[in-house]
């Protein structure tokens, strides 16, 4: 039987081939671009802002004003177009994946099972940058 350390001792080494590893590299890369680019910065929380403000106007019954409409048009259109934040997100979809197919097999060797994740294709992962409902 495995002891707790023994158990920690292995998840600091999966930790560290996952970072070892191209998609936890290019997720890393990503990140200190994203800390670098301003604009990207600035494109992002200026989306997240206004999202936030439509989504308080919405559950307080206010309707959304065809103006707001428009910035946020022009808010997510800054969004999808930023190179830096293409790359953050697919790096980000791309290690998010790992971590699922990660944890399926985890969960199936922890309960006793045959790992499935050959079988079982994980869904695409939502992106974080887009909210298609408004």
């Amino acid at each position: 039987m495995a002891t707790k350390q023994e158990i920690i001792d292995a998840a600091k080494k999966l930790g560290k081939l996952i970072a070892e590893n191209s998609v936890g590299e290019k997720l890393e890369a990503a990140i200190k671009r994203l800390e670098e680019d301003m604009e990207a910065q600035r494109a992002m929380n200026d989306y997240q802002r206004f999202i936030q403000t439509l989504s308080e106007k919405e559950a307080a019954g206010k309707p959304i004003e065809v103006e707001e409409k428009q910035k946020l048009q022009t808010l997510q259109n800054a969004v999808v177009h930023s190179l830096t934040l293409q790359q953050f997100q697919m790096a980000q979809m791309d290690y998010l994946d790992l971590m699922r197919e990660v944890d399926q097999v985890i969960s199936a060797q922890s309960t006793g099972q045959q790992a499935v994740a050959d079988a079982a294709q994980p869904a695409p992962a939502q992106s974080p940058l887009i909210n298609p409902s408004l």
